[in-house]
């Protein structure tokens, strides 16, 4: 045989065995990961120790394998040798995250069992016993991630680069949540009353007549906290707290002032308290007032709407409304608060205003006396909280911090580059704002070194029956809606058009933190349905582009519509994955709808095929 031969044949002889080393340790490592990848994947609330300790013993089990001689020999081969690092350090990292999320899911099963609430007290050794798993925790996902990015690198093969950039947002995400909840934990003893007394001021919002935080304000409470021991204090209807005209106006941020003073906003008539969108706003005026009537400062402020105080009940929960007796449950209580309670006490005035505190009252009531039961009720907490139908806040520099971080104080704050949000002030005084159905359509052309154009398009739908009472009316022409409705925008924003229906519409114009408000006044008839709209652009910004689009907590959420244009290159991630040079998105907006998107990250091999791929898809002709 010939030199030339026998080189040809060991080079054959050398890939196949490459191949069948390679096959050898692939094939069984890549069914390992993925599976533990689909854990990952899951919501924290599904994970069970079961699942964990599966996921445990096959990170072993491809860690073993990575570490194999097999794997040795493949880690001489140039090119390979990047790849099998890459994967053997985000496996070994990955195991204390699934040891630490074991040990976390016990800790929480534990505190299920003894439960965080005791007869209006909550176990405050109970949180302290939460506060190690959930450190290690963030910990473990703070070092699987470093891991990730470190070995994101041009000899990645394409489907492990995509494979590490979808497991990169996933850890992000849960990363940030952990950190979140270790500071929170931090902070529990201290709102809870173990360093000193708190007070909190309760606001019940009502959502069938629309204000920029939600509803109408209906009622207004206290809770108190010592040493993890909560007392519920009385509820009174604004108007009992309110003054006749002159009102006393309280100081209030520049912002309200400027754009909510001519509701009276800031004054003792109380009605007009929930104007804004900026909850700490309207929460600190409402402290303001409370001191100024009642002589109580609040610590901090709870904002909840029927929505949100549903959240807080067990499903097998009932609450007694006293003026008629009806029994709700949790589900129940938004369309009681909504619709039915109109139907039911559309005669009494006196006990109408009643029979929403006492809905409120009783609610807290039945939280305080029966506790968490399971954990369920912090994830329908979780999600009022995302949703805007409850907010959380402290008047304590720190411990505001950590809530504003967690997104549970309703801080408008400034937009990451793009932002919308669009709200409602009733101006009518009916309560049909049940019967209304919104829909937001937010476009952007992002062109990377010229202005970004950008659209948000609001549509209001009236669907306002007939056979409702004369005070959900109000007024005729019946079930007219007369709406002050405002589209948000980037207070750095260039504006070029506010329509009503494709027409030039007379607006308002307002700051408010890092947005501008712009308000046109509408009237719209039962039974149609009426778009505003704003367009502007952005200034150039080649290095990305970032959307929040911010929920009004609705009785009925609203429906949103995301389209998006990038230049050649450019991904963008957001709710549904990711996507190169446009995004697409269409879903209930319930939680503050976020994307991101910028140049491919990719180098390399994996650019070279991205490249190669989207080269081939172009037409020939």
């Amino acid at each position: 045989m010939s030199l030339k031969k026998r080189v040809l044949l060991a080079a054959l002889l050398g890939t196949a065995l490459v191949a069948a080393l390679g096959l050898y340790v692939a094939v069984p490592v890549s069914r390992d990961l993925s599976s533990v990848r689909a854990l990952l994947t899951r919501s924290p609330e599904r994970l069970s120790g079961p699942a964990l300790e599966d996921a445990r013993e096959r990170l072993v089990h491809a860690d073993q394998r990575l570490s194999s001689p097999a794997a040795l020999v493949l880690g001489l081969v140039p090119g390979v040798r990047q790849n099998l690092q890459a994967v053997r350090a985000v496996t070994t990292a990955a195991l204390p995250v699934v040891e630490a999320g074991s040990d976390l899911g016990s800790a929480l099963h534990s505190a299920e069992r003894t439960g965080l609430l005791d007869a209006g007290a909550v176990r405050l050794d109970t949180l302290t016993r939460l506060r190690a798993p959930v450190d290690r925790q963030a910990e473990a996902l703070s070092a699987l991630r470093s891991q990730i990015q470190s070995h994101r690198n041009g000899w990645l093969l394409p489907f492990l680069w995509s494979d590490f950039d979808s497991l990169l947002d996933r850890v992000t995400y849960l990363s940030r949540g952990a950190d979140i909840a270790s500071q929170t934990l931090e902070i529990a003893g201290p709102m809870l009353g173990v360093n000193d007394d708190r007070t909190y001021l309760v606001l019940l919002l009502n959502n069938s007549e629309l204000r920029g935080a939600g509803g109408i304000l209906s009622g207004v409470g206290t809770i108190s906290a010592r040493s993890g021991k909560l007392s519920l204090g009385d509820f009174s209807h604004y108007k009992d707290l309110g003054d006749d005209p002159p009102y006393r106006s309280v100081p209030a941020p520049d912002d309200f002032t400027r754009h909510f003073q001519r509701y009276n906003a800031d004054t003792t008539r109380w009605v007009a308290t929930s104007s804004s969108p900026d909850i700490p706003d309207v929460a600190l005026v409402a402290r303001n007032l409370y001191e100024l009537v009642r002589g109580v400062k609040a610590d901090g402020v709870i904002v909840a709407d029927p929505r949100g105080l549903a959240s807080l009940l067990p499903r097998s929960a009932r609450v007694t409304v006293p003026t008629t007796g009806t029994k709700l449950s949790a589900r129940q209580i938004p369309p009681y608060a909504y619709a039915r309670e109109y139907q039911e006490l559309s005669g009494g005035q006196t006990r109408r205003r009643e029979a929403l505190i006492d809905v409120g009252d009783e609610a807290f009531r039945e939280l305080l006396d029966r506790g968490v039961p399971d954990l369920s009720i912090l994830e329908r907490a979780a999600g009022a909280l995302a949703g805007g139908h409850l907010r959380v806040l402290s008047f304590r520099p720190d411990e505001r911090r950590v809530l504003e971080a967690a997104g549970v104080t309703g801080e408008l704050g400034q937009p990451p580059f793009d932002g919308a949000l669009s709200t409602v002030q009733n101006f009518g005084g009916n309560k049909l704002d049940y019967y209304a159905r919104r829909s937001i359509i937010h476009r952007c052309e992002v062109a990377g070194g010229s202005d970004t154009r950008c659209e948000t398009a609001v549509t209001i739908d009236n669907r306002t029956p007939l056979g409702l009472t004369d005070y959900q009316y109000q007024y005729r022409p019946l079930g007219l809606f007369k709406n002050f409705v405002e589209v948000y925008i980037p207070a750095r924003a260039e504006l070029q058009a506010v329509e009503v229906d494709g027409r030039a519409a007379r607006f308002f114009s307002y700051p408010e933190d890092g947005y501008r408000a712009l308000g046109v006044y509408l009237e719209i008839p039962r039974g149609s349905a009426t778009t505003m709209s704003v367009a502007y652009t952005l200034p150039a910004d080649s290095g990305g582009y970032s959307l929040a689009i911010t929920p009004q907590a609705l009785s009925n959420d609203a429906r949103v519509k995301v389209r998006l244009s990038f230049p050649e290159g450019w991904v963008a991630r957001g709710p549904g994955g990711s996507s190169r040079q446009s995004y697409s998105y269409e879903g209930t907006l319930n939680r503050i709808l976020r994307v991101e998107a910028g140049p491919d990250e990719r180098t390399g091999l994996p650019a070279f095929w991205e490249n190669a791929s989207r080269f081939l898809r172009e037409p020939l002709f």
